[in-house]
């Protein structure tokens, strides 16, 4: 089967729990942010949350992106690893049900990445991340044959906290550049960023087309506090840049040319998490089928508008599938 997108990450199971901003103060979290945390202690703060509703989904940035790009209408494969465990068990179904190519557990009897999202009254998601055998992802993981006569290759930047998993990534970026296939890449975090800034550069700077990233990761990528100037430094590592700015919508520019601001689609937020990925997987479906900067992002912004309306990192149901249905839609106009 032909893909029109082909993703690698950090297969994660996400555990979403409603808190108080005290809770994630008295843990001593980055809010908003995603801390890289061992199983037992990741296991130690949930035990204080018992009797705490849940919701237990797959996830992973680059998987919710490429979940997001199936339900609009494209084909994806997801490069990621599971343990055999109930967990990896979960996750092979909910990716086969939502159409998305997925090889499924490994041999291994237990050790399914986990993230542990606590979502605070105002909608922000802070996460504490377990990566488990995810973290085990290796070139030797990446089937080449898969990128035959794809569109274009997607990327997350969390893969850059483990040297066997970058590895990783960077093989299915250099074997995408040598087929001529676009490569997209989000920093993924700020965390991220500031842990492995040297490696990122290069790696964009060689190997990445299209870029996306938030504010504050743009901010600490180019260490200023100005983000047209972080945009700015960002558009001369990549030819096309996204840059998120959450409420306030987001801006793309291309090859060097004008920048575009695009609205969000007004919405409640109940849960940020997945909204950066969503995007993504709005822009990506958009560019695949040929859409201008602006329509993609706006097919962006309806996408991250639509997750962040739940609990959860994935499209709602009701969601428009439709590019025409979203783009009448946009309150910016056309």
């Amino acid at each position: 089967m032909n893909f029109d997108l082909v993703g690698i990450g950090n297969a994660l199971v996400d555990i979403e729990v409603c808190v108080q901003d005290a809770f994630v103060q008295e843990t001593r979290l980055t809010k908003g942010g995603m801390t890289l945390f061992s199983q037992e202690d990741q296991a130690r703060v949930l035990g204080t949350l018992d009797g705490q509703p849940r919701k237990i989904s797959s996830g992973g940035s680059a998987a919710n992106t490429l979940h997001g790009f199936s339900v609009l209408g494209g084909s994806s494969y997801y490069i990621g690893r599971v343990a055999n465990d109930s967990f990896g068990r979960h996750y092979t179904e909910d990716m086969k049900l939502c159409g998305v190519g997925f090889s499924g557990p490994g041999a291994e009897s237990h050790g399914t990445g986990t993230c542990l999202v606590l979502v605070t009254p105002d909608s922000e998601r802070t996460m504490l991340t377990h990566l488990g055998i995810s973290a085990s992802l290796h070139p030797e993981n990446v089937d080449e044959t898969i990128l035959r006569n794809a569109k274009m290759v997607y990327i997350e930047g969390y893969l850059w906290t483990g040297d066997e998993t970058r590895a990783a990534a960077l093989l299915l970026a250099q074997a995408a550049k040598k087929n001529g296939i676009p490569v997209a890449f989000t920093l993924s975090d700020a965390f991220v960023v500031n842990s492995c800034k040297a490696n990122l550069v290069d790696f964009i700077r060689w190997n990445v087309d299209i870029l996306f990233c938030n504010e504050a990761e743009a901010l600490a990528m180019v260490e200023t506090e100005d983000l047209d100037t972080a945009f700015n430094a960002l558009q001369a590592l990549a030819a096309t840049v996204f840059m998120t700015l959450g409420s306030r919508g987001s801006w793309a520019a291309a090859n060097g040319e004008g920048k575009i601001a695009t609205d969000v689609f007004p919405v409640v937020p109940v849960d940020t998490t997945g909204a950066g990925d969503l995007f993504a997987a709005g822009v990506l479906y958009g560019l695949s089928r040929d859409h201008s900067l602006r329509e993609a992002a706006i097919i962006g912004s309806y996408c991250a508008a639509q997750v962040v309306s739940h609990m959860g990192a994935r499209m709602p149901v009701h969601s428009h599938t439709r590019v025409s249905d979203i783009l009448a839609a946009y309150p910016g106009g056309k």
